[in-house]
């Protein structure tokens, strides 16, 4: 007897065009702009992938720097919290997707601005905390860290999806349909919406690219992974219209008003 195992991957593509959109303005607008605000700051411009702050110190501007990364933290944690309680299987995905992704994203900017020296978390010139000392230290700590965490999280992401599948070859289509068509959808959504930047290629490649294409690129490995025996879980995702439609739109929302800007 086959265990049913449904997974609709244009619908796991408009998970991804809704949630890369409101989680970056999560990561940037609840992030940075919040930090930027609330010390007293002014937030000179705020873009897609990347906010200006103003009128700060060094420490309070520091902060707005790190911010990004701090809420996508709390947000990480809170989805993992959810999921563990979640039973409905549309509920468990979306949360998984959430609570994985940020992990990545976070882990993902301490490896970019380990290897860069820029970004939110560098240390070299153009970075966001260049004044700090012992530079070259910090960027092996965060490469160290953010290497070794990685991979601590890709093994999590599949137990976690083990216990939403199953394990086996047979759990090997929904996994690459969920895992797969949500990077791809994620990761070419921010490029594209990034080559919209006024500022330049760089914040593409900095901001965009990196952190949607590179960070959460740990589902790639999360996709492929069938071990096991052959125990698969009854787990369907049947196609929804109104996700797709309602990504489809927060993602176009998202290019027209910030992408420009």
């Amino acid at each position: 007897m086959t265990t049913k195992q449904q997974v609709d991957w244009l619908t796991m593509a408009g998970w991804g065009m809704l949630l890369m959109p409101l989680l970056t303005m999560w990561h940037e607008i609840g992030g940075h702009a919040a930090a930027c605000v609330l010390q007293g700051g002014k937030t000179a411009a705020v873009g897609a992938f990347y906010v200006q702050c103003e009128g700060l110190d060094r420490w309070p501007d520091a902060l707005v720097a790190v911010a990004g990364v701090l809420v996508n933290v709390a947000l990480s944690l809170g989805a993992l919290l959810l999921w563990r309680r979640a039973r409905d299987d549309h509920a468990r995905l979306v949360l998984w997707l959430i609570w994985l992704g940020e992990a990545f994203v976070v882990v993902g900017y301490l490896c970019f601005s380990g290897v860069t020296g820029v970004g939110d978390l560098g240390t070299a010139p153009g970075g966001s905390l260049s004044w700090l000392p012992m530079a070259r230290a910090w960027r092996m700590g965060e490469i160290v860290v953010g290497v070794l965490v990685y991979i601590l999280l890709v093994r999590a992401g599949i137990r976690a999806l083990n216990d939403m599948l199953g394990s086996g070859a047979q759990t090997r289509p929904a996994r690459r349909r969920i895992a797969h068509s949500f990077y791809l959808a994620s990761g070419l959504g921010a490029a594209l919406v990034g080559l919209l930047n006024p500022v330049g290629w760089f914040i593409t490649i900095m901001s965009a690219a990196a952190s949607s294409l590179g960070g959460l690129a740990g589902f790639i490995s999360v996709g492929f992974a069938a071990r096991g025996p052959d125990a698969p879980k009854v787990f369907v995702i049947q196609r929804s219209w109104t996700v797709i439609a309602v990504g489809a739109l927060t993602l176009l929302i998202f290019a027209l008003i910030l992408g420009p800007r």
